[in-house]
């Protein structure tokens, strides 16, 4: 997970949540500007200067969105949701987008590519479509194993939230 300037993301540390962003060169940390160096020293580990204060840390991803952060001698959990995943989460839909065998469109949008055909067997998390919305391209992902049944949108087509877009029957 490399940030970027303008990118947003929200971290879940020990119950509790904080807004991060890089802009205009300074950490933004709950609203708070902060002024920051950010050195990479070797794969995993980082020097930083965070309003004069130097910050020894540590960083392994150890999911998709977690990782496990040493600073200090102090080590935690940090769930990461970037911007993709605050939207997903604003729209109300999270994981439920692709409960039941269903994957729907968890916000309008406009569908850039299909990425399976009917009859394809899938994998859990396996990509199936690629949607843009709010000017960010989503792929969306099977919520079990099994086999494509039905696909409802192609290439081009304009979708509006919740739409159906693939049916896949679970492996059991």
């Amino acid at each position: 997970m490399n940030p970027q300037d303008g990118q947003v993301y929200r971290a879940l540390v020990d119950d509790r949540e904080y807004d991060i962003a890089i802009q205009d060169d300074q950490l933004v940390v709950d609203g708070e500007p902060k002024d920051y160096t950010f050195e990479v020293l070797r794969e995993g580990y980082v020097s930083m200067l965070v309003d004069g204060k130097s910050l020894p840390v540590s960083v392994e991803a150890i999911g998709e969105n977690t990782l496990r952060v040493t600073i200090g001698g102090r080590r935690t959990e940090v769930q990461v949701k970037d911007e993709r995943d605050l939207l997903v989460e604003e729209f109300g839909l999270g994981d439920d987008a692709a409960a039941g065998g269903e994957v729907r469109a968890p916000m309008p949008g406009l569908v850039l590519d299909v990425l399976v055909e009917e009859g394809d067997e899938v994998a859990a998390e396996q990509g199936l479509l690629v949607l843009e919305a709010m000017k960010m391209e989503n792929e969306l992902k099977a919520p079990s194993g099994g086999i494509v049944t039905a696909i409802h949108a192609t290439g081009g087509d304009a979708v509006e939230k919740d739409a159906l877009l693939i049916a896949i029957e679970g492996q059991e």
